[in-house]
């Protein structure tokens, strides 16, 4: 039978393992959407300016930093084996305020969808004002 020591090592290989794969994954898509992202600003200069790009390129961009806020989460969870919430409060912070960025365009172009559109848009922003509450409220409590 394997000892409480024994199992704990072989958990701890098993945890670092599958973030080890996590952080593949991410820098991979990393790559993928830098590329990506790449063809979309040449389509941009070759192209006729369009609105519809730069809201790609914005979007594409904000995507980028809630991945590189998901690297960090997992560095921080391999070096320190803790959880900390303040990067996934970020995550989300920046995902409602790429939605935020990407309906304020939307409804120039799409007016049969104005008022649901402001209904969405009121949502995240209730969302973002709750996530910079909590963000404050972890780091004026010095929680991680």
């Amino acid at each position: 039978m394997l000892s409480k020591n024994a199992i704990d090592k072989v958990i701890s290989i098993v945890e670092n393992s599958i973030l080890v794969i996590i952080v593949l994954f991410l820098v991979i898509s990393s790559i993928l959407l830098i590329i990506d992202e790449i063809h979309s600003i040449i389509s941009f200069s070759t192209n006729q300016p369009s609105v519809k790009i730069i809201i790609e390129i914005i979007s594409k961009t904000l995507l980028l930093l809630m991945i590189i806020e998901i690297l960090i989460t997992v560095k921080i969870s391999i070096s320190e084996h803790i959880l900390s919430c303040q990067p996934f409060i970020i995550i989300g912070m920046i995902a409602a305020i790429r939605r935020i960025l990407i309906i304020s365009v939307e409804i120039a172009y799409l007016h049969e969808m104005f008022y649901y559109y402001i209904i969405e848009m009121g949502v995240l922003i209730v969302l973002v004002l709750v996530f910079v509450i909590s963000l404050s409220l972890l780091r004026k409590n010095s929680i991680k």
